[in-house]
């Protein structure tokens, strides 16, 4: 990035009174992210410690798709239900939904259910691929997008104006850096850099509106553009077989992924997404 433009980025963020903040427990566990030596009993010793995020841990083990048996009233218990990984993806939503408070015209709902849905394809599709780790791609996909809850939470006269824009006839992204200077994939990457998130983070999200103009490639980014290609076209009612007809190629070659394999899970990771949402955003 030039000068002038960090500059101006530095100035954006200076009109933002109140930086959302992550909490301690969040950082800690985006960070056990390439931690092979992290603790799950002290983790799960932390996570007892906060509440709100203790209930949605325990919703979660005990939800229909994950019940076997009794009922899990503990972290412990709920952390062997979960296993690490999901367990760590559970908590990272859990943080980034209570850092920010949107105002009421913005649809967190809605926008949350969209994003579970992003993530849960993303994951699906490191799964296939194995180039990158499932929950941390499924990570990335869940923050890929906090520099829109970044503009909606904190610059809400501007936010409006963007609507309008977008009212108007323009692409998000093309009003967003009419209006700021910037995209929410350039402002959630300085997000993320200012919370001292990993660099694999932070390309991430830097890179996902076209992940391949850079060197190196970031799979995550790639993962993050076809997951939200997926979610856009069966938002938009196109059927199973024409999204894999139309799923981008050259993107799919970047991670040796075959969409055919996808075609019969589209409707179940639909569904997924939505599950998660209303877990985690009651």
């Amino acid at each position: 990035m030039e000068a002038a433009s960090a500059m101006s980025m530095d100035r954006l963020f200076d009109k933002i009174k109140q930086l959302p903040t992550i909490p301690k427990l969040l950082h800690e566990l985006m960070q056990s992210f390439n931690d092979e030596n992290a603790r799950i009993d002290e983790i799960a010793a932390k996570i007892a410690m906060d509440q709100v995020i203790s209930v949605k841990v325990l919703r979660m083990a005990n939800s229909a798709a994950l019940r076997r048996g009794n009922e899990v009233t503990s972290i412990e218990q709920a952390v062997i239900r979960l296993g690490f990984n999901r367990l760590r993806s559970v908590v990272v939503a859990s943080g980034i939904i209570s850092s920010f408070k949107a105002p009421p015209s913005f649809d967190k709902n809605r926008f949350w259910t969209q994003t579970f849905q992003v993530a849960t394809i993303a994951r699906t599709l490191a799964q296939q691929t194995k180039v990158v780790d499932a929950e941390t791609a499924f990570t990335c996909a869940l923050i890929h997008n906090i520099g829109e809850l970044l503009i909606q939470s904190t610059l809400p006269e501007e936010a409006e104006l963007i609507n309008l824009a977008i009212e108007k006839g323009s692409s998000r992204v093309e009003a967003q850096r009419e209006m700021l200077g910037f995209d929410y994939a350039q402002l959630g990457a300085e997000l993320a850099r200012r919370w001292n998130l990993s660099e694999s983070f932070v390309d991430a999200i830097a890179q996902q509106l076209d992940p391949l103009s850079y060197q190196p490639v970031s799979k995550e980014a790639v993962l993050i553009r076809l997951a939200v290609f997926v979610s856009f076209a069966w938002h938009a009612g196109v059927p199973a077989q024409a999204i894999i007809a139309r799923f981008p190629k050259p993107l799919a070659n970047e991670l040796g992924l075959d969409p055919a394999t996808l075609a019969d899970q589209l409707e179940q990771l639909h569904e997924q997404g939505n599950a998660l949402a209303d877990l985690l955003t009651q």
